[in-house]
């Protein structure tokens, strides 16, 4: 769980602006393309194309482009949070600054937790200050806050959804979903139903990893109030009414190494069908695509980017090939995507990552990806990518 007295990635992205380095990305989301390996792929591609305009169909976090650093990016992302938070995160990355305390419980503050069935808002007492003592007096926090912010979360991507949301309100939602992706499971990003919409509930689960004993008076209360209601939690168990201090340095939430570099960039919420939309005025002279589409078969991509979808995108590279984009496409190295690539003329390069998706260490190890270019000399990019090592 990342939420910290400052953004885990913030000295990071500071030191990479100050030295011309690849900056993690802002927000936290599995697969974001953030390690060595696609930042190195990043700094080649930069040093091959200084000019070109960055065009990424499947945006995410930015982690593409943050690690190439280009003058110009488009990014596109059907997710309207990530539309959403990259685009505030651009024009006005100060009203996403925040005080971590303000997640944390004090003396006299009410546990609120949503019934798992109702929604409904459940008050399970107040902090007493033995607990504040037993805690060092320092900030803490529990897997309720993460509960109740998940549901004012929600509750405000329905205001935007029926179009009745305030500016303050939606500043808030930005906010949120910085938050809550930091404190979730391994990033995941999860809705249900499955497609990212403002219509389907962001439903990612909290990451925890408190070592103090379960706090039996809060577990009690919540049990007792869910009574026989279908429950996914069980007593005694998990890390959900577990307290744990707040971990990190002093100060507030920033972002400006991020807004920075990204100051003439664009990130628009866009389905797949019109991601090539004339609106962007696309040219081979100019521009080059990054893409890195949810992954066939992989967790991420099973229930909302069907096969149908990968087909589509198989078609955009072909057209992207064949009029002489510089173009890179990251993959599962499946044979129904690597196949039809090699065949479209891409040269296939097969990459190592580390799988964190799985919610145990057992379900998790080296995968094998694609990495398919085309319209980029590969003795040149050798070259280059030999020079950065």
């Amino acid at each position: 769980m990342d939420i910290r007295k400052e953004h885990p990635q913030y000295k990071k992205a500071l030191r990479a602006l100050q030295t011309g380095g690849s900056l993690p990305p802002a927000i936290k989301i599995q697969g974001n393309k953030a390690n060595p390996q696609y930042q190195r792929i990043g700094r080649s591609l930069k040093q091959m194309f200084p000019n070109r305009r960055v065009i990424e169909p499947f945006g995410g976090a930015s982690g593409l482009s943050l690690g190439m650093r280009p003058e110009r990016s488009v990014l596109m992302d059907i997710n309207p949070d990530l539309a959403s938070f990259h685009q505030r995160l651009i024009r006005d990355p100060e009203s996403l600054e925040f005080d971590p305390e303000e997640f944390t419980y004090q003396a006299g503050d009410s546990v609120m937790m949503p019934n798992q069935q109702t929604g409904e808002m459940m008050d399970l007492g107040k902090i007493p200050q033995s607990m504040v003592d037993d805690m060092g007096g320092k900030p803490f926090f529990m897997g309720p806050k993460f509960y109740e912010l998940r549901q004012e979360f929600n509750e405000l991507r329905e205001k935007e959804a029926i179009g009745v949301i305030a500016q303050s309100e939606r500043q808030r939602k930005d906010q949120l979903f910085l938050v809550l992706q930091h404190m979730a499971m391994n990033g995941l990003l999860r809705y249900s139903p499955s497609t990212p919409s403002y219509f389907n509930k962001w439903n990612s689960s909290i990451r925890f990893t408190g070592n103090k004993p379960i706090d039996q008076g809060f577990e009690s209360a919540y049990f007792d109030m869910m009574g026989d209601q279908p429950n996914r939690l069980k007593p005694g168990k998990g890390n959900t009414f577990r307290p744990q201090t707040l971990l990190g340095g002093k100060g507030r939430w920033k972002l400006d190494p991020w807004a920075e570099v990204m100051q003439n960039w664009e990130y628009i919420n866009r389905p797949l069908d019109e991601q090539l939309s004339s609106d962007i005025g696309i040219d081979p002279a100019d521009d080059m695509f990054l893409l890195d589409p949810p992954y066939l078969g992989e967790e991420g991509a099973l229930n909302f980017f069907t096969m149908d979808d990968q087909r589509k995108t198989l078609a955009m590279i072909e057209a992207l090939q064949s009029n002489a984009f510089p173009t890179v496409v990251f993959n599962s190295f499946e044979p129904a995507i690597v196949d039809p690539m090699k065949q479209m003329g891409f040269d296939i390069h097969e990459l190592q990552r580390k799988e964190t998706s799985g919610g145990k260490g057992a379900v998790r190890g080296k995968k094998s990806e694609l990495m398919g270019m085309a319209n980029i000399d590969q003795d040149i990019f050798q070259n280059v990518w030999d020079q950065m090592g």
